[in-house]
């Protein structure tokens, strides 16, 4: 028995010598090709992605998440988006010109939504057991009515990027569209709003899912790497 123990104890010895001298992330880069990585996006979309669970006691009600398509994650969507697709310099300017024009008419979420509702019906529905609206410094802010302001989509993947590992299958995905004026369109660009809400709403509960002007300027908390899923 005692040499059994002796003999496993040099095996082990011997394996831990071994796996120190050889790293492992070395062997990987050789043996197993990794690809090229392309720039690191998940500080911008911590920032502007938000999620809550709503719960009746011990009874989960709803889960959603929700992108809010701010200036600064449509510039990190665009990156993401031309640096898949091969585009140049050029087309990415123009599509950056397009997507910046739509936040100076609208305030536009992508919304992840997984509602616990015999009765639930899409989001988009003019019957729908919930509803969703806007809210800034605190005046309620309603969709663009019919399917222009609630829109039931399939999400493209350079945008199932930004949800992370809060995207899944079983959650009803939806384009949101607040229209603005000119004025609120500035001072949302300028950052000169204090809090910005995108509430989602049943006859008899609610949940917010809220960006702050401290929490959109405060860039210093960032998710790690392992925390966070870039497919």
């Amino acid at each position: 028995m005692r040499s059994y123990i002796l003999s496993l104890g040099a095996l082990l010895s011997v394996l831990s010598l071994t796996t120190s001298c050889v790293k492992y992330y070395d062997l990987v880069k050789s043996e197993f090709p990794q690809g090229g990585r392309l720039p690191d996006q998940s500080a911008v979309a911590q920032r502007y992605r938000r999620e809550v669970t709503l719960y009746n006691e011990f009874k989960t009600r709803a889960v959603c998440t929700a992108l809010w398509c701010a200036d600064e994650w449509r510039k990190a969507y665009v990156d993401v988006f031309g640096a898949k697709r091969g585009l140049n310099a050029d087309a990415r300017e123009e599509m950056l010109k397009r997507q910046l024009e739509e936040n100076q008419h609208w305030i536009t979420f992508y919304l992840l939504a997984d509602v616990r509702d015999k009765t639930f019906t899409s989001l988009g529905d003019s019957t729908a057991s919930w509803s969703v609206y806007a809210e800034v410094d605190g005046k309620k802010m309603p969709p663009a009515p019919k399917k222009e302001g609630v829109k039931e989509i399939e999400l493209e993947p350079e945008t199932q990027l930004f949800f992370g590992p809060t995207f899944n299958l079983f959650k009803g995905a939806y384009l949101i569209r607040i229209p603005i004026d000119p004025e609120l369109a500035r001072r949302i660009s300028q950052r000169d709003v204090r809090s910005l809400k995108l509430v989602v709403s049943s006859s008899a509960e609610y949940c917010e899912m809220e960006w702050t002007k401290e929490q959109l300027e405060d860039k210093t908390k960032v998710l790690k790497d392992e925390d966070f899923y870039w497919g």
